[in-house]
Parts: C-alpha cells; structure tokens; sequence
C-alpha cells in the first residue's frame, strides 16, 4: 500500500517547507546568537576584566621577547673581544710601519749630510775635476746617453743587390759588415766621442759581424738603412773622414758599386742624441791615485 501525498501545500510528514528557508535565512544574516552579543555589551558597559587567556598570551609574548634579546646581547658580548683583538692587531701593524719609515727617513737624512760633508771637503776646484772626468768615462764606456752636434753617414744596398765575396769583402751592391767597420773605425780615428750604428751604441767591447747576409752589431741584426751617427765637432769629423782611408773607401763603394754614401753634419740646433749601451759588464776596475 502506497502512501499518498500529505495535506496540502506540506512536505513529507507534514513538515512546512518555509520554516527551513526561514531558518537558513536567519543563520546567513545573523551568525553570532543574540545571546553572546548581549553579553558582549553587559561585559564591556560594566568594565569587567579581560578573561585570563588574553592575559597569559600577553605574558607569553613579553617573555618571548625579552628572550630574544637576552640572546643577542649575549652573542655581541662574545663578538667583541674579537673585533677588539682585530682592531688593535691593525693598530700595532701601524704603528709598527710609522717607526719603520721614520727609521728610514732618518738614515736617508742622515747620509744625505754625509754627502754634503763628502762634497764641501772636496769643494772648489778638485771636485769639479772629479766630476768633469766621471763623466767623460761615462761616454767613453757608453754608461750614459750623450746629445751633441755631430756627423751622420748613411749606407744602403744599390737597387741591385748581389752578394759578398770571400773576406766578408763587398764585390756587389750589397751594404756587409766590414763596411760598416771601416765606416765605424774612421769617426773614431777622426775624433767621435760617441757612435752608434743604427741607435744601437758602440762601445769599446762591440762587435760589428755578420751571420748570413745580415750586418751583427752586439749581436743584433740590422737591416739597411745602415746610419751610422757619431758626435764630436762636425767640421773635424767631415773634413778628417773625407781624407782618411774611410773616406776613400766609401768613395769607392759609390763610384764601383753603385752604394748610396750619404754623410751630412748635424749643428747643435740639430743634435744628435745617442742612447746608452743596453748592457755593459765590468772586466777591470782600479782605484785611482791622486
């Protein structure tokens, strides 16, 4: 037997279907009971203390707190000496530097009125002589750089070039090194007091050679141009290498081999400078007696 529908405008077992709507509604609009908000209002109109839950979670915060900082402060308490023994390493290694230098100046001060000393014992005309022939070794032994008026010859290879004959002798157009010997060996003979080959200065010790058909000097090789530059006084030099063996020599070179011969004199407006030998070693030294 089936149940048939109950009374009109119900739901099963009678049940009124507004009332839960209206239910739902008040659940939606009014979620807190009136019950607690009137409660709320007497608690708050009467002054009435805050519950011990909020104070213990007051409490609990403070001491947190209070912990952390206890932490930190004891974490830079043991950072310090630290820092404290960096800071005055640093300041040792200051002050240790600062009398270090003013050690030094003071040696430096001190020799320096030694010298002083040394040059007014030796003062006036002696010591002027002394330097005048310091200086005149230092240019002989090419230790210095030297500028001055001077003589300038310049060989190069004819348009032709061929090569040498035996005894590094020129037979072709082509510039060998015992030209540049007798080229080199006739500016000293007539009174240079300074020679270079290329700006590579002469001493007494160079060597002028040649490997292959390059042209050696100190064992560098140098390709032509050769110019060769010496100082001394242009007139004696032009005039001494002209009739020397040197002169005819080069002479020969223009008129045989078709060799460009070119010397010009340098003046003082003009002058030749010449650099310091690269190296120099010492063989010999002797005290000098006066």
């Amino acid at each position: 037997m089936t149940r048939g529908p109950g009374p009109a405008g119900r739901g099963p077992a009678g049940r009124d279907p507004a009332a839960s709507t209206a239910l739902l509604t008040e659940v939606m609009t009014r979620p807190l009971d009136p019950g607690y908000a009137a409660a709320a209002r007497r608690r708050a109109e009467s002054g009435a203390p805050r519950s011990r839950a909020g104070r213990g979670g007051t409490w609990l915060a403070l001491l947190a707190i209070g912990a952390l900082l206890a932490v930190a402060g004891a974490r830079a308490a043991a950072a310090e000496p630290a820092a404290d023994r960096g800071r005055q390493a640093l300041l040792q290694r200051i002050d240790d530097a600062t009398a270090r230098s003013d050690r030094l100046t003071a040696q430096v001060a001190q020799a320096q009125a030694g010298n002083a000393e040394l040059a007014a014992a030796l003062g006036g005309a002696p010591a002027a002589s002394a330097d005048a022939r310091a200086e005149g070794f230092a240019v002989a032994a090419a230790a210095t750089a030297v500028t001055g008026p001077g003589l300038q010859v310049v060989l190069d290879d004819a348009p032709e070039d061929g090569s040498a004959g035996s005894g590094g002798v020129t037979t072709s157009g082509r510039v060998v090194d015992r030209d540049v010997q007798i080229v080199v060996n006739g500016l000293w003979q007539n009174g240079a007091e300074a020679v270079a080959v290329n700006g590579q200065r002469l001493s007494s010790l160079s060597s002028i050679r040649a490997a292959g058909e390059a042209v050696l000097v100190d064992h560098r090789p140098l390709t032509p141009p050769y110019t060769i530059s010496a100082i001394g006084d242009p007139a004696a030099l032009e005039t001494g290498l002209a009739t020397s063996v040197a002169g005819r020599y080069l002479q020969v070179l223009r008129d045989n081999y078709d060799i460009p011969a070119e010397v010009t004199t340098r003046s003082a407006q003009d002058a030749l400078t010449l650099p310091a030998a690269p190296r120099l070693d010492l063989r010999l030294a002797r005290a000098d007696a006066q």
